[in-house]
């Protein structure tokens, strides 16, 4: 098994060990990039869950608390004013019967609002956490197996350096190897 390997490394023709340097370059750049934008993503799916999860619910539970609050203060009103003796306080007993309408109108609107909140919670989370699992993969890859195929070339690289210093080869293709005899004839 390492025989075909020798083989192949004793027959490889890289020209040009800068440009695998400079893939090594772009392997480290990609993982910081990666990080960086992985954690953007984390933020807001960590915002959208605080809000729809959290926030919203809250906001409409507070709401439908008000909202009965409000309609037993109309229903309290109405039932003053019908008790009135006078004709005048039955007359605005009308307005107090809009008044508990409009209250009892309001109490259903929060009502569903909080319960459509708690099922968009539900939805929300459940798409949180499923994109949470593809981006823990993602991040797997940028901080493990990206960094560690930047190491893995920069060996290779030391190597492929190491080979070409003692082959006397160019490590890119438009440098050549000079003599001291060259040396001399280009300082004259």
């Amino acid at each position: 098994d390492s025989a075909p390997a020798a083989n192949r490394m004793s027959s490889s023709d890289v020209r040009n060990i800068e440009s695998l340097d400079r893939l090594r370059t772009g392997v480290i750049g990609l993982a910081d990039s990666w990080e960086k934008t992985l954690q953007e993503i984390r933020l807001s799916i960590h915002r959208a869950d605080q809000y729809f999860c959290q926030d919203v619910p809250r906001y409409w539970r507070r709401q439908t608390e008000l909202a009965e609050r409000e309609l037993t203060e109309a229903k309290d009103s109405l039932q003053q004013k019908e008790s009135a003796a006078r004709a005048g306080d039955r007359a605005s007993a009308l307005e107090a019967k809009k008044r508990v309408a409009q209250a009892k109108k309001r109490l259903d609107l929060c009502r569903e609002r909080e319960r459509t909140a708690k099922s968009i919670a539900i939805s929300v989370k459940h798409q949180c956490e499923e994109m949470l699992g593809p981006l823990a993969d993602m991040t797997d890859q940028s901080d493990n197996s990206l960094p560690a195929a930047a190491s893995k070339l920069q060996s290779l690289l030391d190597s492929l350096r190491s080979y070409a210093d003692t082959a006397g080869l160019p490590s890119a293709p438009n440098d050549t190897p000079t003599t001291s005899a060259e040396n001399n004839d280009s300082s004259e």
